[in-house]
């Protein structure tokens, strides 16, 4: 995907962030905040980790978070560049759109480097909710043993995991309406339909 781990939307301030979520200029679609809730989601999740990890009370737990930490860490490590990827692959998509069609083969070149910039714009949500989804494991295992003190973050992670997921299938569904390859389509979207059961 070419994604910048030090991208200007990983970079910006919370309030920056948010502004940019406006019509005009278009800077980012559905999947830059998808990828941001779930990786937040999955922030929470591992500080419910780091909060149970030493416990004397939770002496059990800390097989289950010195296993579980390592995946989710490297999760959102994996997860946060997508948060300019989506923004990147949109980006290109409108640079598409903009080639010039005088002639057929024009045509055909721009018909081409559309489909290509599509199935890039939809590979970013797919890849959001695939990691999204691999964290359900480590997430069910914590919720059997941690700081029951921390109850409300770690539900609060899940929503936030489960809501990227969700956002990332939408933004999946919404563009393949325009990929012109039926098959392509049909595979796409039996993928995202499984990963959201």
């Amino acid at each position: 995907l070419g994604v910048n781990r030090h991208g200007p939307l990983q970079s910006s301030t919370v309030q920056q962030f948010v502004e940019s979520v406006v019509p005009e200029p278009v800077l980012q679609e559905v999947g830059s905040v998808s990828a941001l809730v779930t990786a937040l989601g999955l922030a929470l999740g591992q500080m419910t980790g780091w909060m149970t990890y030493g416990s004397k009370k939770h002496d059990s737990a800390e097989k289950t978070v010195t296993t579980i930490l390592p995946v989710i860490h490297k999760t959102i490590d994996q997860i946060t560049p997508l948060i300019d990827a989506d923004a990147m692959a949109f980006s290109n998509y409108l640079v598409a759109q903009k080639m010039p069609t005088a002639n057929e083969e024009e045509t055909a070149l721009k018909q081409e480097a559309l489909e290509e910039a599509l199935l890039t714009i939809i590979h970013v949500p797919m890849k959001i909710m695939e990691l999204g989804c691999s964290c359900w494991a480590p997430l069910e295992d914590l919720s059997a043993n941690y700081n029951t003190s921390l109850k409300s973050d770690l539900q609060v992670a899940v929503k936030c995991v489960e809501s990227g997921i969700w956002g990332a299938y939408k933004n999946v569904m919404i563009n393949l309406d325009d990929v012109i390859n039926d098959q392509t389509k049909q595979e796409i979207a039996a993928k995202a339909r499984k990963l959201l059961e």
